[in-house]
């Protein structure tokens, strides 16, 4: 297992000629499938993002399935669509999501990211609206590329209803791009600074004279150096995607992503931010403690399937599969300790080869559509979803671990160790079944009710670090309530209620696995529509109460000697307030801006919590198209966070270390 970092581990290939080989059987339909429009402001489902020029959309369908406008939607939400992707040439999901209100990108190594919203953890993650954890823990291994995806959206809050785990942070939806029936390509070439080289290229089009079957095909290469010393990656895409209405009202589609980003040179660890005698210890830019034999290769693979059939009544039938295989594989060093300012010893080596393999397993069928009741006409959705997911971590330790390293400066020349035999550090399983239902009631023109509710079954079982891991929930219920008001045709008012109950992979002092995090999420604003409703604006108060949260309170030894991160489990308190802008300002003015306040995240002893998450967080993205010149645009995108600070033991007293507040600007024309 990987030392003292705060994440911990995560989660074939169907072959692409697998696809092809379905064409064949597929029956052509003679006409495009009509478009079903179930309330006065739903729009066709997945319609997407990429051809509309916005930096926003008319209806998302990430809290519910049921397809809703955003200001319908009782909960905040925001999307990065694909128009804010291409104008700021936004490459990865690490960079896409610093355009998200709320969001905070915590890459504590050059291959190693979390993410957090609202003081907490993002653990729930979608593709195409479908569960697709990225790993056990929420860790992101290798930096998701965004070429394959039409937009991102971020629900952020609780969102127990579809998955059965109520997490008060956020729901990260990667919604993917789709054939499409007229021919279109394009080809995108960039360099810049650090030998970086990128080639993109996408094309789609119909596969037959009626169009009824479409394929589409991304590929994307990159290779770059880095401003980080001896630090460089390659990284490879391919996804490929065939729809085909197979009648009139029956659409099918499967396809395939593959990603594999290889980086050498890659630090396993963060750097320590104190000297032994607890003053400062300040670093130049380009500093790093991975020596040259290091490496982390991480190859992806997702095959997915679907078949959707639309009933004339205006219900429709969605049945969704995928499969997900993740592996990690290389020699890393971690260093750890403080330097003495005068000597300049203080650290020891830690080398370790740490595999992971993972593989997910999700199927998912739902149902929605409208129905009567009292004389006026409402929604339903009512659902399934099974995941079986598996994750295996082996570990080789360096001959070398404990060993006293002669300064910071011989790092990048540290010799390669010889590794011992391969241990098996964890062989987890766990199968989650998930039951949900929900009803969007219209009891008048101008109030929408929804009402929901699902049922969770957990089993978790295998070894972690040497030890046994069970735990085993059965038929909890996650409520879930919201309701609209419109004030008028521009504003409306908004609450909303959710059931957290989370069950939890990260390890006590004990070794074993934390209790189920339980609590409650609840949330009320505004939501405005401006410009035609080219433009949304929301404000939120929200809160969480939590029982049972994971804190990290330090390391431990595991029977196979691995140093790995222990924690317990607090009551904690969330609170706060947020803004969020996005679409069109004028015909030739878009924007995409947001502004959180996270008033206090306490604990135990109603004690502030999380120091090291900013309390502050501000994000403001522009672009103007120059109207005399249609095929130029300027923009600007200005990020700032609030100072944070952090406590760390040393020598038998605790020494805070602050950050203090910054801001990181891009510009593009």
């Amino acid at each position: 297992m990987q030392p003292i970092i705060r994440g911990k581990a995560t989660r074939h290939k169907i072959i692409v000629a697998a696809v092809f080989a379905v064409l064949p059987h597929l029956a052509y339909a003679e006409e495009e499938l009509p478009e079903v429009e179930v309330t006065s402001n739903a729009v066709q489902p997945d319609q997407p993002s990429e051809k509309t020029k916005s930096y926003t959309v008319k209806s998302t369908s990430t809290a519910t399935r049921l397809d809703t406008s955003m200001r319908e939607t009782p909960q905040s939400i925001s999307v990065i669509t694909r128009q804010q992707l291409d104008d700021f040439r936004i490459l990865s999901v690490n960079d896409a999501l610093s355009y998200a209100t709320g969001i905070k990108v915590e890459q504590f190594e050059t291959d190693r990211s979390e993410y957090t919203a609202r003081g907490l953890n993002i653990t729930n993650f979608q593709i195409d609206g479908l569960n697709s954890p990225i790993s056990f823990s929420g860790t992101n291994y290798g930096d998701l590329d965004v070429a394959v995806y039409d937009r991102i959206e971020v629900l952020r809050g609780a969102n127990g209803l579809l998955t059965g785990i109520g997490n008060p942070s956020a729901t990260i939806n990667f919604v993917r791009k789709r054939p499409t029936k007229e021919f279109q390509a394009k080809v995108d070439v960039s360099a810049g600074s650090w030998d970086n080289r990128r080639l993109d290229a996408d094309v789609s089009s119909a596969l037959n004279a009626d169009g009824s079957v479409r394929g589409r095909l991304v590929a994307a290469h990159q290779d770059r150096n880095s401003y980080l010393d001896r630090y460089s990656t390659k990284r490879n895409v391919i996804y490929g995607v065939i729809e085909a209405d197979v009648t009139d009202n029956t659409n099918v589609a499967i396809g395939h992503t593959y990603q594999q980003n290889d980086s050498s040179g890659n630090n396993f660890g963060s750097l320590a931010l104190l000297y032994a005698d607890g003053s400062k210890r300040h670093y130049k830019v380009s500093d790093s403690t991975a020596p040259d034999w290091s490496y982390r290769n991480v190859g992806t693979n997702i095959s997915f399937a679907e078949l959707t059939h639309y009933f004339n009544n205006d219900w429709k039938v969605k049945g969704q599969l995928t499969h997900k295989e993740t592996t990690s594989k290389g020699p890393h060093h971690y260093v750890y300790g403080n330097e003495s300012r005068a000597t300049g010893l203080g650290l020891f080596s830690y080398p370790v080869v740490y595999d992971f393999a993972t593989k997910d397993h999700v199927a998912d069928i739902y149902a929605n559509g409208p129905f009567e009741f009292a004389g006026r006409k409402h929604e339903l959705v009512v659902g399934a979803t099974w995941n079986k997911s598996y994750m295996k971590e082996y570990s080789r330790a360096g001959n070398t671990i404990g060993n006293p390293i002669n300064s910071f400066d011989s790092l990048g020349d540290f010799p390669l160790p010889t590794f011992g035999p391969e241990s098996k550090s964890s062989d987890y399983q766990s199968t989650t079944t998930n039951i949900y239902t929900a009803a969007k009631f219209n009891p008048t023109d101008t109030l929408k009710v929804t009402v929901g509710g699902s049922l969770l079954n957990y089993e978790l079982e295998g070894i972690g670090y040497g030890i046994l891991q069970e735990a085993k929930e059965r038929n909890k219920f996650t409520p879930y309530i919201g309701a609209v008001y419109d004030l008028n045709e521009t504003h409306s008012v908004y609450a909303s209620y959710t059931g957290i109950y989370r069950p939890q992979v990260e390890l006590g002092s004990d070794g074993k696995t934390l209790a189920p995090l339980k609590g409650k999420n609840y949330e009320a604003g505004v939501k405005s529509e401006w410009m035609n409703k080219k433009l949304n604006t929301s404000f939120a108060l929200f809160k969480s109460e939590q029982e049972n949260q994971a804190q990290a309170i330090g390391t431990v030894i595991d029977p196979l000697g691995n140093l790995i991160t222990s924690y317990e489990g607090i009551k904690a308190t969330t609170k706060g307030y947020e803004f969020d802008v996005s679409g069109e300002m004028s015909d030739h003015l878009n924007i995409n801006a947001g502004y959180t306040r996270l008033m206090s995240i306490k604990g135990n002893q109603d004690e502030n919590v999380n120091p090291f998450i900013p309390r502050h967080l501000v994000h403001v993205t522009t672009v103007y198209q120059i109207p005399q010149i249609q095929q130029l645009k300027v923009g600007a995108s200005i990020n700032w966070q609030s100072d944070t600070h952090v406590d760390i033991a040393l020598g038998g007293r605790d020494v805070r270390y602050k950050q203090e507040s910054y801001a990181t600007l891009n510009l593009m024309a």
